[in-house]
């Protein structure tokens, strides 16, 4: 691919997913009912619940906070594989995007191959934190019974929907590259032509 206008907007679209992404995951996926989304209290993470979310320090580890619900014990370590997974190839897909700016070049699929994993691994984390939301687990109760739906969890969301914004533009809107399109017309002129133009 070569560098045009669209190139620059799935690169600028690309970054600011994977920030989302990065800033999303250790933060708040619940948060507690009764205060704002934003302030210091009660959440719960993939990694566990704070007393202040805007802490450092878990109050509850996943395997005391879930203790009567393994499932959700599963889910939660689950997502956060698939979260860190997602950290790194929407990482990669804005690097190599930013390097098809600079100076190298790659196959349309590779950036393609990238966002539609990305997508993938992405869904499984806030999916599985909406089935927690509005889902009851054995002796667990649904957290929206106690929580709302936290900024971390938004952000997620949102990375999930702009790395659809760039599947949808590299399946619609990005010509691939063609060598024989961007070759100046003359130089595809018969020699003999430049020959007779002399003579």
């Amino acid at each position: 691919m070569v560098f045009t206008h669209a190139l620059l907007l799935y690169v600028i679209v690309q970054f600011i997913a994977f920030l989302f992404v990065l800033v999303g995951t250790p933060i708040d996926m619940f948060h507690q009912r009764g205060g704002g989304r934003f302030e210091n209290t009660p959440c719960i993470t993939l990694w566990g619940s704070k007393d202040e979310c805007h802490s450092g320090n878990y109050s509850m580890d996943l395997e005391e906070l879930w203790r009567g619900c393994p499932a959700r014990q599963h889910r939660f370590r689950a997502c956060q594989a698939f979260a860190i997974i997602s950290i790194f190839v929407y990482g990669i897909a804005a690097v190599l995007g930013f390097l098809q700016l600079c100076c190298c070049s790659f196959p349309r699929w590779v950036c393609l191959a990238l966002n539609v994993t990305g997508a993938v691994t992405l869904f499984i984390v806030w999916a599985s934190m909406l089935v927690v939301y509005y889902q009851e687990d054995f002796l667990c109760v649904r957290e929206k019974d106690l929580s709302v739906l936290g900024s971390g969890f938004a952000l997620l969301v949102i990375a999930w929907l702009l790395d659809a914004l760039n599947i949808l533009f590299l399946l619609l809107l990005w010509p691939a590259a063609d060598p024989s399109k961007s070759k100046d017309p003359s130089d595809s002129r018969d020699p003999s032509d430049s020959m007779d133009a002399k003579e």
